[in-house]
This record gives C-alpha cells, sequence and structure tokens, in this order.
C-alpha cells in the first residue's frame, strides 16, 4: 500500500512540460544533462534551472543546509539580488577553490556566510524567503533539518515562502550508469542471498526519506507543489509546522 501510494504522488509531481516564460532558465527541457557532466554543483541542468527560478521568485535571505563544493552555493549567490543574504550550513569545509574565490569577491563577501555547524539546530534571530535542503538525506535527517528551519520561511506580500529539496524524486540522471552493470547486478544478487537486508541491484536516483518528508508536509497541509524537476521539489509553504509534527510523522506509516 505505501508503495502504491508514493506512485501515486510521484505521477501526481511528474512534468513533462514547463510553463511559458522568457527567462532562460524556462527552456531547461531543451536540454539532456545527467550525472555525467554535473559538474561542482552536483545537479543536472534542469534541477539547477529550477533552483535558479525559485530563486528569483522569492524575497528575503536564502538558507542552504549542506553545500559540498559550494557549487549550488555559487548559484543561489549570483540568482539572488545584492541585498540578500545566504546562509549555507554543512559540517565540514570541502569548497571547491574557484566556488570560494567566486563567493569571496567583494560583491558576495559581506552576505555569504559558509557556516560549519550543525543543520539540525535553528538559527536564532532569523528569518529566510527560501530553503534549500541538500544535506543529511535519510528521514530522520531530512525530518530534523525542517522541524529546525521550517517556521522561519516567511513570504512576503509579493513572494511566496519556498522550500527546495535535492534528491527527492525519481530521474533519469542515472539511467546510463545501470544500462551495462549486469555483472554488478549479478553480484549483488549473490550477496543478498546472505544479507538480513537486501541491498538493491540498481540503487535509486533519488533519497526516499527525502520523498517521505515532502509528501507528509503535503498531506498534512503545511505545503503544497510548487514546481520540479529532475530530482528537485519545490515546495510551497503554507503554514508553520506545530510542536508535535515529527512525533507524528515519525509514527505515521
Amino acid at each position: 500500500m505505501r508503495r502504491a501510494t508514493s506512485r501515486a504522488f510521484i505521477g501526481y509531481v511528474e512534468e513533462k512540460t514547463t510553463s511559458a516564460g522568457e527567462g532562460f532558465e524556462n527552456l531547461a527541457w531543451l536540454f539532456t544533462c545527467d550525472s555525467r557532466n554535473r559538474g561542482l554543483i552536483r545537479q543536472g541542468f534542469d534541477e539547477a534551472a529550477l533552483l535558479w527560478k525559485a530563486v528569483k521568485s522569492t524575497s528575503g535571505d536564502i538558507l542552504e543546509i549542506g553545500r559540498n563544493l559550494a557549487g549550488s552555493t555559487v548559484l543561489l549567490a549570483a540568482a539572488s539580488e545584492a541585498d540578500r543574504n545566504i546562509y549555507s550550513i554543512d559540517t565540514r569545509s570541502n569548497e571547491d577553490r574557484a566556488c570560494k574565490e567566486y563567493l569571496s569577491q567583494s560583491a558576495n563577501g559581506d552576505r555569504v556566510h559558509l557556516l560549519m555547524a550543525d543543520s539540525r539546530a535553528p538559527l536564532p534571530n532569523l528569518r529566510f524567503g527560501m530553503l534549500f535542503i541538500d544535506g543529511d538525506h535519510t528521514f530522520a535527517g531530512v525530518l530534523a533539518d525542517v522541524v529546525a528551519h521550517w517556521n522561519t520561511l516567511q513570504s512576503s506580500a509579493q513572494a511566496p515562502a519556498l522550500a527546495a529539496f535535492h534528491d527527492a524524486l525519481p530521474n533519469d540522471n542515472f539511467k546510463w550508469r545501470d544500462a551495462n552493470r549486469q555483472w554488478k547486478r549479478f553480484w549483488i544478487r549473490f550477496k543478498n542471498k546472505f544479507r538480513e537486508e537486501k541491498k538493491p541491484e540498481i540503487g535509486p536516483a533519488y533519497e526516499p526519506g527525502v520523498l517521505k518528508v515532502c509528501q507528509e508536509l503535503i498531506r498534512r497541509g503545511f505545503a503544497e507543489k510548487w514546481r520540479s524537476a529532475g530530482s528537485m521539489f519545490v515546495l510551497r509553504k503554507l503554514a508553520d509546522l506545530p510542536p508535535e509534527f515529527s512525533e507524528e510523522v515519525r509514527a505515521s506509516p
């Protein structure tokens, strides 16, 4: 039953066409991109275009959870206006040199804050117009990040409050990888005979824990779908989370 529900939900969020618009990011559907050419940002072109569009559609400061090489941090800085601060949280400093140099330029240095911290701890006295979650992809990790920061999201009269989740939806970014891996699949199948927890022969191109948290936010009326592309899923915030949200979601089947 749970798998059937997830498949129905995934069908709901899939987009076969894009809406008309003048921005270049609206033409991402013209291109083909997979995991072999994602570069420093570790995103498909269509995913990065959607993230750019989300930044342009919001106002206020931006919170990023998980930056790795900081490719996505560069995109957030490039897409946002000079009066918007960007707070990026990660547990380590692993920024690519070119990304770090870009972010230290005079136009960015005072407004881009690269924090090494626990993303599950709220940032006091800060409010954001956009949240980008791409850190701990386990269900528990994503849920903790959402609980810590969701209520700091706020919309304005002109702009919605948006939360973007990477690796949330099934996609074809890794389809090439599994096309000719018969030996690998045979070896996994053989070792599964001796495992209590079986490993899938073809690894998923998304993280089910991320999808489940998004599902719960929508199902319980705290968010609605805004846009999706590849594995990127952007939600529009509808309401704050109550104190019991985490416990109720953990207890749900």
